[in-house]
Parts: structure tokens; C-alpha cells; sequence
């Protein structure tokens, strides 16, 4: 049975936040917003200056930047949010940031995962246009990502995306992808120090799936849970990820299914295309084929949240021993030494994970009646 966790809602796209973490007032909830990076609006208290870490390359980055660019900065309790003056989606996304930082330690506490708090606000830039986005990249990470349209960096700890105010967004064409189009970003983690950390539904609009998905990353590595400078297997930065992402219903973590995810793994698991968790789970790099990244993301959503449901202590051991370990790179054998030590080999493992995946075809069955459970079957239309 899955945890209960927390119920939000959403409301003409503004996040109420209801969580009993998260701050009890209206006065302590709202945005507070400044011309300028680091630069008090008139009056303001030292509170509501927003601090922007101190990494020399991110700091240089956006002197770079606002340079040659205007930007306004919107602060909240927890994060600083840097874009276009008056864009209309700022108070929404600053609401659903804060919960979705209330979500998360909430859910690993319950975990039993004891976690540090950042000391600076956590940083989000949204450049109206893509050519700022892939210039700003460039002198950030030293790297071309102008394939991408957003990014969580473990360089800078800075989120970069790119996103245009709806009031100017051009009309979208009849008949374009949907909400539930989930297309993978499938050069994930293709860096070799692991410090790019992409969009998995890239394309889209700025929504909660999107946005939860790239705080999920940023929270992982400045709450303890992750470290910055260790390569994490996919299974655990993207697993992680996926299942903090709310959908559009803002139906979010492990009370409710990340419905394109679950469709993905039930679907492979109907075919018969289910990665071995051997493989999987020392995979580090997300592979170039679309249709076997789709795979990945789907197994990785499942099998975190397999991890952490039934082998919470071995996931602490497991989180605890690779953050506390040597930072370079290690081979697909020291990664599988890594996880057989934490939660036995994988082999042994995939008994109790295939009889999750049996529970979950069941349940999807109970919930869509034309769904087939049987695996290794044609998936229902």
C-alpha cells in the first residue's frame, strides 16, 4: 500500500499552499519581488534580498548575463526566481515551488531520512528567449546545450529554462503534441562529470510537471540526499525526479501515479521489455534511442519508487555511502558493488520487484478495465 502523502490543488494555475510545512500565512506565502539581482525594492527589509550563492562561475555567469539583458527577481521564502519584468506566470510558480519544497522533505522524513535544510535560496532563471538560455549555458557549464530548453546544473546549483510569458507565446498549431506527450530528453546525463541534469519532458510549457521535476533534482542535491560531484546511476537521479513530478491535475508523488510514467513501465512490462536490473541499475547515461530512453525514465520512476517504499533503510545506507564516498568516476562494477551492498544482488531482487509490478498492473487494471495485466502481452489500446 503506498504512503499517504500530501493533496494539493491547484487553481487557475496559482498553487494553494496547504501543507502543514510550509508557511501558515498569506503574508508569509507571498512572492516578494525586486528590479535587479541582489537589489531591495525601496523599504524593503534585508529579508526580501535575494542571495544567490557563491560559485564563482554561476555569479560570473549572471554578471554576464544581466549585462546585457533585463530581468526581474521575485523571492520567496526559499527560492529566487530571475525573469522577464512582470511575466504572468511568476506568482504561480513561486507558490508551487514553495510547496513542492514542503512536499519533498515531507515525503523523506516519513522516509526516515534525516535532511539538511539549504542555507542560501535556491536559484531558478527564466529566460524569455532561447538564444539568452544557450548563451548563459555556454559560459556557465563551458558547454553547448542548445538542445535543450531547461536544466538543473549541479556546477552552478542553478535551474536555467527557458520560458515565454503567456501573453506573448505564439498560438499553438491545431493538432500539436499534448499535455500527456511526454518526450524524453534522451541526452541526459551524457556529460562526463554528471553536472547537467536536463528537462525529462522537454518542449513543453512551463508547467508543474516540468517545473517539479527540475526542483526535485535541485532539492536531492542540497538537502544531503544527493552530493554534488558523485555520479548517480539514472535510477536514482531520474527515479527521484519522476516521482516528484506533479501532473497536470496536480496530483503529485507516491499517493497517486504519474500516469505517463506508469503507462511506460506497465506497458514494458506487458512486452516484455523491461530493462534487467542488473543492467539498470548501474546505467548512468540515458541510452540514444527515444524509444529505449522513454523505457528508462518509466523503470527508473518505478523502480525509486519500489526503493523507497520497501527498502527505505537500504536506500539510506545506499544514498549515504556513495555522498560519503570518492567523488570520480566509477566503473559499471563498482556501481553494482555499491547497490549489491545496500540491498543484495539484483538478481535476488527481482522477485520482490517484479510482484510490485504485478500490483501495479492489477490496480491499473481495476482503475481502466480494458487494461491487460498478464505480462509479456500486447498492450490494450
Amino acid at each position: 500500500m503506498r504512503q499517504s502523502v500530501l493533496l494539493p490543488l491547484l487553481a487557475a494555475g496559482t498553487l494553494c499552499v496547504l501543507c502543514s510545512n510550509c508557511r501558515s500565512s498569506e503574508q508569509n506565502a507571498a512572492p516578494t519581488r525586486a528590479r535587479g539581482v541582489g537589489e531591495a525594492p525601496s523599504g524593503s527589509s534585508a529579508r526580501n534580498i535575494p542571495s544567490l550563492g557563491g560559485n564563482p562561475a554561476d555569479l560570473a555567469a549572471l554578471r554576464s548575463l544581466l549585462s546585457t539583458s533585463s530581468f526581474e527577481t521575485t523571492a520567496t521564502e526559499h527560492f529566487v526566481v530571475l525573469h522577464k519584468p512582470n511575466a504572468t506566470y511568476v506568482e504561480g510558480a513561486c507558490r508551487t515551488l514553495e510547496y513542492a519544497y514542503g512536499h519533498f522533505y515531507e515525503v523523506f522524513a516519513q522516509a526516515g531520512f534525516s535532511l539538511s535544510r539549504p542555507q542560501e535560496r535556491l536559484v531558478w532563471i527564466c529566460f524569455p528567449k532561447k538564444s539568452g538560455f544557450s548563451k548563459y549555458a555556454l559560459q556557465a557549464e563551458g558547454m553547448d546545450l542548445s538542445w535543450l530548453d531547461g536544466y538543473y546544473s549541479t556546477l552552478t546549483n542553478c535551474v536555467a529554462v527557458v520560458q515565454q510569458d503567456q501573453r506573448t507565446r505564439p498560438r499553438e498549431e491545431p493538432g500539436g503534441a499534448s499535455a500527456g506527450d511526454v518526450r524524453v530528453a534522451v541526452a541526459a546525463h551524457r556529460s562526463p562529470h554528471g553536472g547537467v541534469l536536463p528537462m525529462s519532458a522537454a518542449g513543453q510549457r512551463f508547467d508543474v510537471t516540468r517545473m517539479t521535476h527540475e526542483v526535485a533534482h535541485q532539492l536531492s542535491f542540497n538537502s544531503g540526499i544527493q552530493k554534488r560531484g558523485v555520479i548517480y546511476p539514472l535510477w536514482v537521479s531520474e527515479g527521484l525526479a519522476t516521482n516528484f513530478e506533479f501532473d497536470a491535475s496536480v496530483l503529485a508523488g507516491l499517493e497517486h501515479d504519474n500516469a505517463a510514467r506508469c503507462r511506460g513501465l506497465l506497458e514494458a512490462y506487458q512486452t516484455g521489455e523491461l530493462i534487467p536490473l542488473r543492467q539498470l541499475v548501474v546505467q548512468a547515461t540515458v541510452p540514444p534511442d527515444t524509444h529505449v530512453g522513454r523505457r528508462y525514465y518509466a523503470q527508473a520512476w518505478g523502480f525509486f519508487q519500489f526503493i523507497l517504499l520497501e527498502r527505505s533503510e537500504g536506500l539510506r545506507t545506499y544514498l549515504h555511502r556513495l555522498a560519503a564516498g570518492r567523488t570520480e568516476h566509477r566503473d559499471a562494477s563498482a556501481m553494482l558493488r555499491e547497490f549489491t551492498s545496500a540491498f543484495g544482488p539484483p538478481e535476488t531482487l527481482e522477485l520482490a520487484w517484479n510482484e510490485f509490478l504485478a500490483r501495479e498492473a492489477q490496480r491499473a487494471s481495476a482503475q481502466h478495465p480494458g487494461f491487460d495485466t498478464a505480462p509479456g502481452t500486447a498492450v490494450a489500446p
